[in-house]
C-alpha cells in the first residue's frame, strides 16, 4: 500500500500555480490590459486633429508675416525692431536704404557732430524699454550731414523684451526750420534800428503841433503813426524774443517778484489801452511772492491782455485775477468773447497760430503772443493752460511755484 505524505513531485518551472482570491490556483493573470481596436483609433484620429490644427497655425502665421513685410515695406520711415541686447532683429526696406542695410548700425552724432554716447543711442535706450523721441544726425561717407528723428517704444506683451524704433529722416525740415529762424534773426535786426528813429522822430512831430494853434489833422496823424509805430516795434519785439527762445539764448533776469504788485500795475496800464473794455482786477492778498523776471511775467500777462482786447466784444468786462492753490500762484485772465473751438485749442501755443474766425483778416498779428506766454512761463519753472468754450469765452490760467519766505528759528 501507497503511504500517505510520500514525497510530492515539485511543479516544474513556468508552471507554477497562482493563488486567486477564494485561495484556488489558477493560470497567471495579464499585468496590463491592451488597448482595443476603438481605443486606437480614437487616439490617431486626435493626433490627425492636432496635426492639421498645427497646419492651420502655421499657414495663418506665415500669411501674417507675410502682410507684416508687405506693410513694413510700403513704410517710407525706417523701422527697426531690437531685442533686449540692442541688437536689430527686424527692419524694413527704407531703413536697409537709408543706412545701408538691412543689418546696419546707427551711428549717431549730435549736432556738434561727436558720437552719441554709447547709451544713448536709439538702440540703447530701446533696448532698456524707454519711450523717447531723439533727433541725431549720421555723416555719410561723401561728408554730408543728414538729420534724423527716432521714436522707440517697447513692444507691449512682448516676453522677449522686443523694443520698435521709427526713424524719419527731417534733414529738409531742419534746414527750413534753420533758414526760418535765421531769417527772423536777420529780420527782426534789421527793423529796430530805423523803427527807433521813426518813433524818436514822431514823438518830436507830436511835440511840435501839440501846442494851441498847431493843425488838428497833423496832430491826429501824427498820433496815428505813432501807434502804429509802436504796434510794429511789438511785433519786431516777439520776432527777437522767439529767435532768443528757439537759440536758447533769451535770458531771465531772476528775483524775488511781488505778482499782486506786478498784476495791478500791468492793469493800471492796459486800461489805458483799449477802448471801451473794463478790466476788473481782483487779488487773494496784497502780497504774492514768485521767483522770476519782472519783466518778462509783464510781458506774458500784457500778451494776455491783449488777446482778451482783441477776441472779447468791446462792451465786456474782463476779469484778471490771482488766487493761492497748493502752493502755486494762479494768474487768471478771462474774457467773455466767442470762445475758441475744441479742435482748435492744442494748437493755440504753437509758433505763428491764429484762431480761425470769419474776420481773421481784420485781426492782424503774427500769432507769435501766445507762443511766447508759454515759453516764458515754462522758463519761469511754471505752466499755462487755457479753457474755453464757444459763446462763453476764454480763461487763460499761469501757475507760478509761490516763493514761501523761510521761517525764522528759535534764537
Amino acid at each position: 500500500m501507497a503511504k500517505h505524505g510520500g514525497p510530492r513531485r515539485s511543479p516544474e518551472r513556468g508552471h507554477q500555480p497562482v493563488t486567486r482570491g477564494n485561495g484556488r490556483e489558477g493560470p497567471p493573470a495579464s499585468t496590463a490590459a491592451r488597448p482595443t481596436t476603438a481605443e486606437l483609433r480614437e487616439v490617431n484620429e486626435r493626433l490627425l486633429i492636432s496635426g492639421l490644427r498645427e497646419q492651420e497655425l502655421a499657414a495663418t502665421l506665415e500669411a501674417e508675416r507675410a502682410r507684416l513685410a508687405v506693410i513694413l515695406a510700403g513704410i517710407g520711415d525706417a523701422v527697426l525692431v531690437v531685442d533686449r541686447a540692442g541688437m536689430p532683429v527686424r527692419t524694413n526696406t527704407a531703413y536697409a536704404r537709408m543706412f545701408g542695410g538691412a543689418e546696419a548700425r546707427v551711428a549717431a552724432e549730435d549736432t556738434a557732430g561727436l558720437p552719441l554716447p554709447p547709451s544713448e543711442t536709439p538702440q540703447a535706450r530701446a533696448a532698456r524699454g524707454e519711450t523717447f523721441s531723439l533727433e541725431f544726425a549720421v555723416t555719410a561717407s561723401d561728408g554730408s550731414r543728414r538729420w534724423y528723428e527716432a521714436n522707440g517704444q517697447p513692444l507691449p506683451d512682448d516676453d522677449a523684451a522686443h523694443a520698435v524704433v521709427v526713424i524719419r529722416d527731417i534733414t529738409m525740415t531742419r534746414r527750413h526750420r534753420q533758414l526760418q529762424e535765421e531769417f527772423l534773426a536777420l529780420a527782426s535786426h534789421e527793423l529796430r534800428t530805423p523803427l527807433t528813429s521813426v518813433q524818436g522822430y514822431l514823438d518830436l512831430l507830436l511835440r511840435v503841433v501839440q501846442p494851441a494853434g498847431g493843425d488838428e489833422r497833423v496832430l491826429r496823424y501824427a498820433a496815428r503813426a505813432r501807434e502804429e509805430a509802436v504796434r510794429l516795434a511789438a511785433l519786431v519785439r516777439d520776432l527777437t524774443d522767439v529767435t532768443r527762445l528757439q537759440s536758447g539764448k533769451l535770458t531771465i533776469a531772476w528775483d524775488v517778484v511781488d505778482l499782486a504788485a506786478l498784476a495791478a500795475r500791468v492793469v493800471s496800464v492796459a486800461r489805458d489801452l483799449p477802448p471801451g473794455h473794463r478790466i476788473r482786477l481782483e487779488l487773494f492778498a496784497e502780497s504774492a511772492r514768485v521767483r522770476g523776471d519782472a519783466g518778462r511775467l509783464e510781458q506774458v500777462l500784457f500778451n494776455l491782455l491783449t488777446n482778451a482786447f482783441t477776441y472779447a466784444p468791446g462792451d465786456a468786462p474782463i476779469d484778471v485775477r490771482l488766487r493761492r492753490e497748493g502752493g502755486e500762484i494762479a494768474l487768471e485772465v478771462r474774457d467773455y468773447g466767442r470762445g475758441i473751438a475744441a479742435d482748435q485749442l492744442p494748437h493755440l501755443f504753437a509758433r505763428f497760430y491764429q484762431v480761425m474766425l470769419p474776420d481773421r483778416l481784420a485781426r492782424g498779428g503774427l500769432g507769435l503772443g501766445l507762443f511766447i506766454c508759454h515759453e516764458l512761463v515754462t522758463a519761469h519753472g511754471g505752466r499755462i493752460e487755457v479753457a474755453s468754450a464757444e459763446g462763453e469765452g476764454t480763461t487763460f490760467t499761469v501757475w507760478l511755484p509761490e516763493l514761501i519766505p523761510a521761517v525764522a528759528g528759535p534764537a
